[in-house]
């Protein structure tokens, strides 16, 4: 399971990076939030940018756009070298720094700009300013997987922000799972979900997925089953319903396990082989036989399951505790023609001989004996005789019972048999006696 669910952090970690596009407020995320009520930003007073600073810092950022981040670099850092510039320029030069860098896919430098940007202090900078520089660091740490610093520089972050953002909660989450303090994780990925209702938001599927993640590292499985739930409610999909169902069977909960797979069924999402079988066998289990037919048959049509001898033997199976004779006659047939014993011809035998069908019976009780390999063989005998007996013809039914009486447990009763065949032969004979007399 952690081998599963660290592939599922692969896979929705590039999904959280599109939920990082934008940041908004709203109202309190958690109730001990809910009766405080946001307070107007104080605005900063900060010293005021000169215009020859100002049209420096342009010809750097067309320079940076043009693609020659570089030769920007040089101009800004021989810019901030310049006596008298106050707080706020030197912010704006190594802000602009930074996007060079960032340019030249220098990471390194590019944190340390924007920590710089930071060091001008409150009384230098704007609050936006700042809040803009925290978030670049934070998600360039994380960028490198340095998920400890990461957490240092959201925090700094959220400390500024009114009313915390469900994304950035989120984000947390997914650092804590990587430094795998999944206990941490699990917080952060619920309080993420919390943010986002108490502020009218739209619950992100990342979101709640994240929540199957940890629970499943923490091996909480009834954690992760309401989770799936929601899922399958908002954005219902494959996935989910064989998650639920695995997830039910974990907790040796068959009956509801059945019911997901076989509601993933009914929306056509079994489109493997081996999940359609399962299904039919967990419903033969479940004595359902009628619908564990339907299962395995609408996967052969399908082109789903293939028609080998196991999979007509399930079906065949199937038909004939449901009592459905016929089709389960047309089952064994087919499967006969796949058959390397004789248990297929003594299943379809059987078949033949409740619908009174004892001919084709007969043969195939006898292709069930030359073919061998029979779990029961007297039984198969003993079977015979009485359908060959069914048919009049007395002298085989006695060979097949006296074959059958070699297993002592049969034989008394294939005794008996043989006295009611020899009685039935020698009653046969006396009225074939008179009708003869009659006629002359």
């Amino acid at each position: 399971m952690k081998t599963l669910a660290a592939a599922i952090a692969l896979l929705i970690l590039p999904l959280m990076l599109d939920s990082m596009g934008h940041y908004t407020t709203g109202a309190a995320y958690a109730a001990q939030e809910s009766g405080k009520k946001a307070s107007k930003q104080k605005t900063r007073k900060v010293p005021a940018m000169r215009e020859k600073t100002y049209k420096t810092l342009s010809e750097a950022n067309v320079l940076i756009e043009e693609g020659s981040p570089a030769e920007a670099i040089v101009m800004l850092d021989k810019m901030h070298r310049r006596r008298g510039l106050n707080r706020y320029e030197v912010a704006q030069i190594w802000s602009a720094l930074a996007y060079a860098y960032y340019a030249l896919d220098d990471v390194p430098k590019t944190i340390e700009a924007y920590k710089q940007v930071l060091a001008q202090g409150k009384e230098g900078i704007p609050e936006a300013m700042e809040i803009s520089a925290l978030r670049a660091i934070f998600q360039l740490y994380y960028s490198e997987a340095n998920y400890p610093t990461a957490l240092i520089y959201i925090d700094r972050w959220l400390a500024l922000k009114e009313i915390p953002d469900p994304a950035t909660i989120y984000m947390k989450a997914i650092c804590y799972y990587q430094m795998n303090e999944f206990r941490n994780s699990l917080i952060y990925a619920l309080q993420t979900e919390e943010i986002a209702i108490a502020q009218a938001k739209t619950v992100k599927e990342s979101w709640l997925y994240m929540q199957v993640v940890v629970y499943s590292e923490l091996e909480d499985w009834r954690g992760v089953i309401p989770v799936l739930e929601k899922l399958i409610v908002s954005f219902p999909s494959r996935q989910y319903w064989l998650q639920l169902a695995a997830m039910y069977s974990e907790l040796e909960e068959e009956n509801n396990a059945l019911g997901a797979y076989y509601a993933a069924h009914l929306q056509g999402m079994l489109i493997r082989e081996s999940e359609v079988v399962m299904l039919s066998q967990r419903l033969l289990n479940a004595e359902v036989p009628f619908e564990a037919a339907v299962v395995m048959e609408r996967g052969m049509d399908d082109g789903v399951v293939e028609r080998t001898e196991k999979n007509l033997r399930t079906l065949g199976q199937a038909w004939t505790m449901a009592q459905e004779t016929e089709k389960a006659i047309e089952t064994w047939r087919q499967a006969s023609e796949y058959a390397e014993d004789g248990q297929i011809f003594y299943r379809l035998a059987n078949a033949l001989a409740n619908e009174d069908r004892h001919a084709d019976a007969v043969k195939a009780y006898q292709d069930a004996l030359d073919r061998g390999d029979l779990k029961k063989p007297s039984e198969v005998s003993l079977l015979l005789g009485i359908s060959q007996m069914q048919l009049g013809r007395w002298d085989q039914a006695v060979d097949s019972f006296r074959d059958a009486s070699k297993d002592k447990k049969k034989a008394k009763q294939c005794r008996q048999y043989i006295r009611y065949v020899r009685g039935e032969k020698r009653r046969e004979a006396a009225l074939k006696e008179i009708e003869r007399e009659f006629s002359l």
